[in-house]
C-alpha cells in the first residue's frame, strides 16, 4: 500500500483503500467494482455528461467539452457555461480544489442529481 506509482504528481493524494478519490467517501463494500458502480451512479462530484454519456468531474465538464467530447455539439454546449460557474446551477464556484468539494459536498449543490450522502 503506500509505494504505489501515482504518476509523480508531488501532490497527488494517497487515496486509502475502500475510499472514493473524488468524494472522500469511505466504504467497507467499496471494492474496485463497487467504486465504479459509486462513480457511475452515486458520487457527488461527478456527473454523466448530457453530449456523450462519459462520466467525468463536474468541475472539469466545461473543459470536458471544449477538448475531449465526440459530440459534435460540444463545443456550442461549452459555450453556454460561464468559465468558474458550476455547469449545474451556475453559482460561480472559487478556482480551486476546495472550492468545488465545498459546493458539491458542503454547500450541496441545489441542482445535483447525485447529492451528497452525509
Amino acid at each position: 500500500h503506500g509505494d504505489g506509482e501515482d504518476g509523480g504528481e508531488g501532490e497527488e493524494l494517497v487515496v486509502e483503500e475502500h475510499t472514493c478519490q473524488f468524494c472522500g467517501r469511505h466504504d467497507e463494500n467499496f471494492t474496485d467494482e463497487n467504486l465504479d458502480l459509486h462513480f457511475w451512479r452515486d458520487c457527488p462530484m461527478l456527473m454523466t455528461c448530457t453530449m456523450c454519456d462519459q462520466v467525468v468531474e463536474i468541475s472539469y465538464f466545461r473543459e470536458h467539452l471544449l477538448t475531449e467530447c465526440e459530440n459534435a455539439e460540444a463545443p456550442a454546449e461549452a459555450a453556454q457555461i460561464a468559465e468558474g460557474t458550476c455547469p449545474l446551477c451556475a453559482v460561480a464556484v472559487p478556482a480551486d480544489d476546495d472550492g468545488w468539494t465545498n459546493h458539491l459536498l458542503s454547500d450541496v449543490c441545489q441542482k445535483n442529481p447525485r447529492p451528497a450522502i452525509t
